[in-house]
């Protein structure tokens, strides 16, 4: 077993909950399997749409599932991009589900109430998409989120304790499991019901990267999708050409 922050270490993590019998559930699936003992594997999709479709395409091999947050208000991706677009409907092809991961940070100057706000943009991924939204994590959560005090009535929250009962949890922040090791809590079979949060960004160098590196690829991978983008769409740009001096510092 590979216990590495790379593709391979994922396979390696999604190998090892299945040879411990968890089922994989979506989050309003998994109240159907009494007794089971079962995954909600959930990816915040925080910076790159590419590492996700690698993730969906590594999980629909090993015959696994996830639920994908995604973000409207990125400051890094447009998930409405022609490349974007088609990673979600990749990802959904594969037999995932989509959910909204939402900025609580962002409040706009309409002042409607956040679950307002909350169903506005999963209606808008909802239409776009043709598929149903039931689920929302919060980007960055602030302290009355991780205080239970919002309730999204409409939705399961990731974040709340009633939504979340019964659930044991874990997230890969910053490369950190903060003391737990997923490969030995899957291979002990230490909780019936575990929701395990990946960020697939972090996975995608080769084990060796950090935070910094990776965050580096990950903007310079999509700055480069993005001219490919306007190269294919904008015949005001002209040909295709390099940028120079381009460097993250």
């Amino acid at each position: 077993m590979l216990k590495e922050f790379s593709i391979k270490g994922y396979k390696s993590l999604l190998e090892t909950v299945l040879a411990s019998e968890y089922r994989f559930v979506f989050f309003n699936e998994h109240s159907e399997h009494a007794g089971e003992r079962l995954c909600l594997m959930r990816h915040d999709i925080d910076a790159d749409l590419e590492a996700a479709k690698a993730f969906a395409v590594a999980e629909h091999a090993l015959g696994a599932k996830a639920t994908y947050f995604v973000m409207l208000r990125s400051p890094v991706y447009n998930l409405f991009a022609r490349h974007n677009h088609r990673c979600i409907e990749k990802i959904l092809s594969l037999g995932h589900s989509l959910a909204l991961h939402y900025d609580e940070a962002f409040y706009p100057d309409n002042k409607k109430a956040l679950p307002e706000l909350v169903e506005s943009e999963a209606t808008v991924l909802e239409k776009a998409f043709d598929c149903k939204i039931t689920t929302v994590s919060f980007h960055q959560p602030g302290p009355k989120v991780l205080a239970n005090e919002i309730k999204i009535p409409q939705y399961i929250n990731t974040y709340d304790k009633q939504d979340m009962e019964g659930i044991f949890y874990m997230s890969d922040s910053n490369m950190n499991w903060k003391e737990k090791d997923p490969w030995a809590l899957f291979g002990n079979k230490a909780h019936q019901k575990i929701q395990i949060l990946t960020h697939p960004m972090w996975w995608m160098g080769d084990g060796e990267d950090n935070t910094e590196t990776l965050w580096n690829k990950a903007l310079l991978d999509n700055f480069n999708r993005n001219l490919d983008q306007v190269i294919q769409t904008e015949a005001a740009f002209g040909p295709p050409r390099k940028i120079k001096n381009i460097e993250l510092l």
